[in-house]
């Protein structure tokens, strides 16, 4: 046994039956006496996973969904303690598990089967920290007792089920045990031991030497008031219902805080099919969430970013409500505009290239023909300027093979051009 870690669990202040206490006493005096505790990790019980296929109670004619998944199921049990031992999970332990279990996509959702009487109070906010940040159902399965920092931890879970009606539940509050010699000691023989602080550490363990004096007042006020009014606070947070003369330390039989501490009375196979319920609305909610957000439905880089594959999100509403305003803004419009524009361009790039080209082709005939244009122009004002003055003629070059008629070839000169238009004329004498 790592007596280091057993140290650590055995210190205050607690949130415990006294039933748990008294059944841990045994073992501290054994240890404190030297004696050697020997533990085989038989009594752990293994975290499991359990298949839904044979819970769901939809429409029969429709496949089942949950064929192919499962329940996590994680056991509570024992005296509570922040770190493991051989023979027990901590519920750092815990916590870890569940996150762990949470990413896995044939997990549906948690059952944490509980029975204990609570334990150190440093157990409890890890294991809560981790229920509240799992993103998929979690009941609680009371399986015997769920006292002090069990019904503390629990709490934070969506469901609790009793087994039977006489389990135990409550005992809600905080209290420590101070054991030790006075500051000065004498034995029978003589022997003389004295604790002695520094003249500046005068509040040094002052809680705890006015506590074996007999004064307990200061380490009620400064520990355990504090603490126990924080569980008290959660309690009713989490626990609404629950009524103030249930919050001030007695244990109830589970019969008596149904719909309180407690939603009812059921067997295992019931936790199992709340779970499922609870999964089946989880996601049927996710879904009319996700049609809320039309905008933000409509990015999909944006949108699996902020959705898992099951529709589920870590997100508040009300900051899916922020980032759909924010999408529906003038920027964010004009931005859209901007990603289409974006889009078009890289859609449509190769037939952009093409026209581009198209263009760039009829330019340059263009071009060549302007280039043509001024070339016949010089050469009709060459034309003009050698002609007799007896009239004009339209001159082109021999470089421009397309001007023949009847294989007739262009006129040289002036003279030649008249000789051609006599011609022409006779033709029909």
């Amino acid at each position: 046994m790592n007596l280091s870690l057993f140290a650590q669990n055995l210190r205050g202040p607690w949130m415990i039956h006294p039933q748990q206490a008294a059944a841990m006493l045994p073992i501290v005096q054994g240890v404190l006496a030297g004696n050697l505790i020997e533990f085989d990790g038989s009594e752990k019980q293994e975290p499991r996973k359990v298949s839904c296929a044979d819970y769901w109670t939809g429409d029969k004619k429709q496949v089942n969904p949950y064929t192919d998944k499962s329940v996590y199921v994680t056991y509570l049990d024992g005296t509570m303690t922040k770190y493991g031992t051989c023979a027990s999970y901590g519920t750092r332990e815990i916590a870890q598990e569940l996150l762990q279990a949470d990413k896995d996509p044939e997990v549906i959702g948690h059952i944490i089967v509980a029975d204990s009487g609570g334990g150190s109070a440093d157990a409890v906010p890890e294991l809560a920290d981790a229920i509240k940040q799992l993103s998929k159902p979690i009941v609680s399965f009371v399986d015997g007792m769920a006292a002090s920092a069990c019904i503390y931890a629990i709490s934070y879970t969506q469901q609790i089920i009793a087994h039977q009606p006489t389990d135990q539940v409550g005992c809600i509050g905080t209290m420590i045990t101070v054991s030790g010699w006075p500051k000065v000691r004498r034995d029978s023989d003589g022997y003389v031991q004295v604790r002695i602080y520094a003249d500046q550490s005068s509040e040094k363990n002052a809680d705890y030497e006015a506590a074996l004096e007999g004064n307990t007042q200061i380490i009620k006020e400064e520990v355990l008031n504090p603490l126990c009014e924080i569980f008290i606070n959660d309690m009713k947070a989490n626990r609404p219902a629950a009524t103030d003369d249930q919050l001030t330390g007695k244990t109830y039989f589970a019969k008596d805080v149904v719909g309180t501490l407690i939603d009812r009375i059921g067997t295992f196979d019931d936790a199992i099919q709340a779970v499922i319920d609870l999964a089946e609305q989880q996601e049927n909610q996710n879904s009319s969430q996700m049609a809320k957000y039309p905008r933000l439905e409509a990015i999909p880089e944006l949108s699996e970013q902020v959705y898992d594959q099951d529709g589920s999100t870590v997100l508040q509403e009300c900051q899916l409500e922020a980032i759909e305003q924010a999408l529906n803004s003038p920027r964010a419009e004009e931005a859209d505009l901007q990603s289409q524009i974006e889009n078009l361009r890289t859609e449509h790039a190769a037939e952009v290239t093409g026209l581009q080209e198209q263009i760039q082709e009829r330019n340059d005939i263009i071009e060549q023909r302007d280039s043509r244009i001024s070339e016949l122009e010089a050469a009709l004002s060459a034309a003009i300027e050698r002609n007799d003055g007896e009239g004009h003629a339209v001159v082109k070059t021999d470089a421009d093979p397309s001007f023949q008629v009847d294989g007739a070839a262009p006129a040289k000169n002036f003279t030649e051009a008249q000789q051609a238009c006599r011609e022409f004329l006779n033709r029909g004498k």
